[in-house]
């Protein structure tokens, strides 16, 4: 007995040190920066326009062209956002390469596992083959493989209708075309999904963002702004939800910080609804059976008596909620990216600013350790200077001649240093302080 444990444990330790030198890598394959790859991050307006048409117009074929910058821009934002993946395209005739490396975590080593995906010509979806290490299988396996496990984990057949929507894809050295099928039957399946995370807890949720959602529907204005008629400040609504989280939290019977953060998570759903889009509520479930029609407020709060700071915060504190914080932040960058080109805005560290501390407040609002705290701090009164920021001084409106001038490009030092002035402005503000 004794000979066959110690037999089976070679043949484990065997099998995981072939698997190391197979699928891992000293050295990543992509050696590309994310800001050269967001150089033209501007072009990428142009891709989500028709991304939106065909959102539009579900019931018809589409045909989305994808140029090299702007797949270059994507792949940039990835990596700004999940730092640990660098990732890169090599477009030729007939034939994409879509190369990707990530760095695993680890004490002593840099190891990396590098990944290739060749995509042909057809008129279908068309994997040629998937490389892991040394390991390359048939891209028709490995698409199959993909596909039976998405399903299986969503418990729906999203990734079978996500693979049939591909019409027929078209590569140059220049661009890549792909053809359409109607939209409809994928985003009907979309609707379908069910992972691990849906349940008890969180039909629970649902039921709470409607209570929070009724709460901020009956909402008075403030006395001394309905009578001299200014805007509302954000502050305003979020006094009024936390104070309820608080008292919801009281309830718990267990007494446990669980409760806070769930009130707080449910709290900043439904405001990210009322104020920023009722279009947040299909992302964060059917919310009809409990609250029907979803209610949205008549008129935008304002932060630093700007309606667009006041967005671009309780998005950024939405989107860490369904993510991560790199990425909430990162979506606030590649945006400003973006807004250099002709159209946009200009790239503004002032809405940098905004979506940070979005990301920031949304983050300890849910930290067990600092929910309650947070529930404190703003339930005491409404005021913007416990959670947003002085933004004097912070440069907005450029464009990208103007932002090149200046900064050059995100990894320059003079770039790096006003992003630090943020993080330390941030890291001054009351809710931040509970932290340290």
């Amino acid at each position: 007995m004794k000979r066959f444990i110690k037999i089976t444990a070679l043949a484990l330790i065997s099998l995981f040190c072939l698997s190391v030198i197979l699928l891992i890598d000293l050295s990543p394959t992509v050696a590309k920066n994310a800001y050269q790859q967001v150089k033209n991050a501007e072009n990428v307006s142009e891709l989500i326009m028709q991304l939106r048409s065909s959102l539009r117009n579900r019931y018809q074929p589409q045909q989305i062209d994808i140029s090299y910058s702007q797949a270059e821009s994507l792949l940039g934002f990835t990596q700004r956002a999940l730092p640990n993946v660098s990732s890169d395209i090599k477009l030729s005739e007939d034939q994409a390469e879509i190369l990707i490396s990530y760095q695993l975590p680890a004490y002593l080593l840099s190891l990396y596992v590098n990944v290739s995906i060749k995509v042909k010509e057809a008129s279908y979806l068309d994997v040629e083959s998937v490389s892991i290490g040394v390991i390359t299988l048939p891209g028709d396996w490995a698409l199959s493989w993909v596909e039976a496990f998405a399903n299986s984990y969503t418990n729906s057949e999203v990734a079978t209708k996500a693979i049939q929507q591909v019409a027929k894809t078209d590569i140059s050295p220049h661009q890549v075309i792909v053809s359409l099928n109607p939209l409809d039957p994928l985003l009907r399946e979309l609707k379908n999904i069910k992972t691990s995370g849906d349940g008890s807890e969180r039909q629970l949720l649902k039921i709470k963002i409607a209570h929070y959602l009724r709460l901020l529907d009956s909402l008075p204005l403030p006395n001394d702004l309905a009578t001299q008629n200014k805007d509302t400040s954000l502050s305003y609504y979020l006094h009024k939800i936390m104070l309820e989280a608080k008292a919801m939290s009281s309830q718990d019977p267990l007494g446990n910080s669980n409760s806070a953060t769930l009130e707080n998570e449910a709290a900043i759903m439904a405001l990210a609804i009322y104020v920023g889009h009722r279009r947040f509520s299909t992302l964060f479930g059917d919310l009809s059976f409990a609250v029907d029609p979803i209610p949205t407020v008549r008129k935008k709060p304002v932060l630093a008596n700007r309606q667009d700071l006041s967005l671009h915060f309780i998005f950024s504190a939405a989107i860490k909620l369904l993510s991560e914080q790199g990425i909430s932040i990162a979506v606030g960058e590649f945006k400003e990216l973006m807004d250099r080109g002709n159209g946009g805005s200009g790239y503004s560290f002032v809405d940098l600013t905004a979506d940070m501390a979005g990301a920031n407040f949304a983050t300890l609002a849910v930290d067990p350790r600092t929910a309650e705290q947070i529930q404190n701090i703003m339930s005491s009164e409404a005021s913007e200077s416990f959670f947003f920021p002085n933004i004097d001084g912070f440069d907005e409106g450029m464009d990208k001649s103007q932002f090149r001038q200046k900064y050059s490009d995100i990894e320059s030092i003079e770039y790096l240093k006003v992003l630090d002035e943020i993080e330390r402005r941030l890291s001054k503000l009351p809710v931040s302080r509970i932290s340290n």
